[in-house]
């Protein structure tokens, strides 16, 4: 009895020194997935020119505190982490081996450099894949860079996909073409039905008929020469699944609020593009503003920046589109960009490779965050999102592919907690600060604004906001007269930095601001002494790169500020 009753007390020891010191932690395990990130080149701390800052990364998905995120589905990271599943693994490899070698020998069918790209690029394969670390995915992507680069091709694949686009190019001028999508078989009017809702209803079939057309889009290249028959059976697939209701609800709504919305197209495909373009010319008839997201480099038939500049039937199509080539936008230029009178607009999401937001530009990142919806057209990112389970910030639209034979619509719900603050609730809430500041400034105050990121922090946010206040109150005890922004009294669960610095840009445009503090390292350690407290390190490391970042882009708005005066 006495031996059990210590044996008890031993484990009831344990157990309250695991809640103190946290879970027991596995450093082999925790080393094996170091190794994961930084082999296949995610790690933001390893490669921070290259892959996308944890701020940056939750403009797309929706992570917990210490919650790592894998650009692959969920069985594949584990069969890497936990090294097991090798079958799946080496099934993986071959079918992007499958992929690359046909590829090269379309392009270089015989020949010196067609056998010496095989033999370097199985050199490199055969050396990724050996220790089972790598995504398919990301080996994938390093295979076709070789392949570009001491292939010497600029566009490959450029001849058939300018083929496919011509080929529906041709569609599209076609009368088989308009007379089947304006067929009036299918429309529901009912004798009460208003002119408005009849509109209505016009529009979604030919939107449904649309859908159906590009997803069966396959069957086009088949024929040569196709029939009205032929157009109206292709389109005459019934679209269904949560997406398409999804869809159906919010084109319903959004007509009636007559105020512009935002939806991002990712990743069109060759031929079918164009397709997709009469659906979103049609989205727009519903007040949608479309940002079409191509690839930043060759990924097969997928579409990139360069095929939107040198493809002539692409160009063409596109003319009245914005083409945006900056892949690090601001939040304001973009915003900008949208409240123009375009409805289309083209930005490349910065990757050679599937979906994969670690390596997103700051342009598609922001597009991301700023859009209302997202559809996913590529097939290999709406497997590769479906078979995961993170969540993201905005509701995605992506086709089921367990029903090829069927025109099947999903919808991947956004995150619960994931809050988007409309451009107009933000500029509002400015508005009323600079009300505020304006019958100060009256009253006879000086204004200073107090510049400190809130949020950049993962897991510090309260601290940070707890750190802002002690140190602002302690600056307005010490002086007279002196009106003090604090930027954490006006942040909302589930803003971001990108979020408040938009807001700061047009109160400081006010005019208004006679002083400008940056938080110092200085600043930092006296909150801490005035709450009683040591300094955590991460408060010292992090603080001390990100304020000089901070600087510069306070020194630029106010650079603007005083060119504006004079």
């Amino acid at each position: 009895m006495i031996k059990d009753s210590q044996k008890s007390k031993t484990s009831s020891e344990k157990m309250e020194l695991q809640k103190k010191e946290g879970p027991v932690r596995d450093p082999s395990r925790e080393a094996w997935i170091t190794n994961f990130f930084t082999e296949n080149h995610l790690a933001y701390e390893a490669f921070p020119n290259e892959v996308a800052s944890p701020e940056q990364l939750r403009f797309i998905v929706y992570t917990e505190p210490e919650q790592l995120y894998y650009p692959c589905s969920d069985r594949t990271y584990q069969a890497i982490i936990n090294k097991k599943d090798r079958e799946l693994l080496i099934m993986k490899y071959m079918e992007v081996w499958n992929r690359i070698t046909p590829l090269i020998g379309s392009i270089f069918p015989r020949g010196f450099k067609r056998d010496f790209l095989l033999n370097l690029l199985e050199i490199k394969f055969r050396h990724d894949t050996a220790s089972l670390v790598m995504l398919p995915s990301r080996m994938e992507k390093r295979l076709l860079h070789i392949f570009i680069k001491v292939g010497e091709i600029d566009r490959p694949l450029a001849f058939k996909k300018e083929k496919m686009n011509r080929r529906i190019h041709n569609l599209l001028e076609s009368k088989a073409f308009w007379s089947a999508l304006n067929h009036r078989e299918g429309l529901d009017i009912q004798d009460e039905s208003s002119l408005d809702e009849i509109n209505l209803r016009i529009n979604l079939l030919k939107l449904k008929r649309l859908f159906s057309l590009t997803f069966n889009i396959e069957k086009i290249f088949t024929h040569e020469d196709i029939s009205e028959d032929q157009l109206r059976k292709l389109m005459s697939s019934e679209v269904s699944g949560t997406g398409w209701d999804h869809l159906e609800h919010l084109l319903r709504r959004w007509t009636k609020e007559q105020e512009w919305r935002y939806m991002l197209w990712h990743s069109p495909m060759a031929g079918s593009v164009l397709i997709d373009l009469e659906i979103i010319k049609l989205l727009v008839r519903f007040g949608v503003k479309v940002i079409i997201s191509v690839k930043h480099a060759f990924y097969y038939e997928e579409i990139t920046m360069a095929d939107m500049i040198e493809d002539h039937y692409l160009a063409e199509h596109f003319r009245n589109a914005e083409i945006i080539t900056e892949r690090y936008i601001s939040k304001k230029s973009l915003l900008e960009k949208l409240r123009s009178d375009k409805t289309i607009f083209v930005i490349d999401d910065g990757t050679q490779e599937r979906f994969n937001p670690l390596l997103a530009s700051v342009t598609y990142a922001r597009a991301f965050k700023e859009v209302d919806e997202v559809v996913i057209r590529s097939p290999k990112d709406a497997w590769c999102i479906a078979n995961s389970s993170f969540r993201y910030t905005r509701n995605i639209l992506l086709r089921n592919f367990d029903h090829p034979d069927e025109v099947v619509i999903d919808l991947r719900p956004k995150h619960p907690k994931a809050v988007k603050f409309s451009e107009s609730y933000i500029r509002s809430k400015a508005e009323q600060l600079i009300d505020h500041l304006r019958r100060e400034k009256r009253a006879g105050k000086t204004i200073m604004f107090y510049s400190a990121i809130v949020g950049s922090i993962p897991g510090q946010l309260e601290t940070a906001k707890r750190i802002l206040k002690v140190f602002v109150d302690h600056l307005r005890d010490k002086h007279k007269d002196l009106e003090i922004i604090n930027p954490a009294e006006h942040f909302e669960p589930g803003m971001d930095a990108d979020d408040l610095m938009y807001m700061w840009e047009i109160v400081q445009r006010s005019g208004l601001i006679d002083i400008w503090r940056f938080q110092s390292v200085d600043d930092i350690e006296t909150a801490f002494e005035l709450m009683g407290q040591k300094i955590p390190p991460k408060w010292i490391g992090v603080w001390s790169r990100l304020i000089p970042f901070l600087e510069e882009a306070m020194l630029c708005i106010w650079r603007e500020c005083c060119c504006r005066r004079c």
